[in-house]
């Protein structure tokens, strides 16, 4: 069947264009982190321009699913493959977007080298949502379901992680006014980024079974 196969080749290559604009958020991301690391804020400065680049690969992604919908008419459950991809795309770019607010914020810090140890500690929440998005590429890649509900505790450990670093952040909130906020802010927005790598799980559960879980 020359239509089926045809479908076949364009999903393939739908799914390698998501992964590779997940590779490309993940590293946006990972660049972001070693950046604020090494107080490098001309390679932060560069990564908010960047984004530019994502939301055109997002927006291509939905033109291409878009146009197989329209041409190829699918069933059921090619056609839940498809919307996947469209809400894959959608959280990887809202990631992003998160890695841009976080570098904003890190530009906000006059001198990172005088918080080197908040950072440090930032820097142990990144690590944890690094590994989680790796692990949620692996199982959208395979379309694995149980992988994709691993991802739960995965997200837990993050959770745990933000709480402790903003409960000590805003103890100490007096002596450190704005740059403290301005910590708490990053620590969120890689919550917020760990959040979405969970959206992606429960869309790797839909495309395979039609059904919708709420792994938060």
């Amino acid at each position: 069947m020359p239509t089926r196969t045809n479908f076949e080749t364009e999903l393939t290559v739908l799914k390698e264009a998501i992964t590779d604009l997940g590779h490309s958020v993940l590293r946006g991301f990972q660049d972001a982190v070693d950046a604020v690391e090494s107080n490098n804020r001309g390679r932060l400065s560069d990564l908010i321009e960047e984004d530019e680049n994502i939301n055109r690969i997002e927006m291509a992604i939905n033109e291409k699913a878009t146009m197989m919908i329209a041409r190829q008419q699918p069933v059921a459950s090619d056609l839940r493959k498809i919307i996947s991809a469209l809400k894959v795309a959608s959280d990887l770019e809202r990631i992003g977007d998160l890695t841009v607010d976080l570098a904003k914020a890190a530009l906000r810090i006059d001198d990172l080298t005088t918080v080197t140890a908040e950072i440090v500690r930032l820097k142990a929440i990144a690590d944890k949502v690094i590994h989680m998005i790796h692990r949620v590429f692996l199982a959208y890649a395979d379309a694995d379901i149980m992988g994709a509900q691993r991802i739960a505790a995965l997200d837990d450990e993050v959770d745990k992680a933000y709480s402790a670093f903003v409960k000590d952040v805003f103890s100490g909130i007096r002596n450190g006014g704005e740059d403290m906020m301005q910590l708490a802010f990053m620590a969120r927005y890689m919550e917020r980024i760990a959040d979405y790598g969970t959206n992606v799980a429960e869309w790797i559960i839909y495309e395979v079974n039609g059904q919708r879980f709420d792994l938060n």
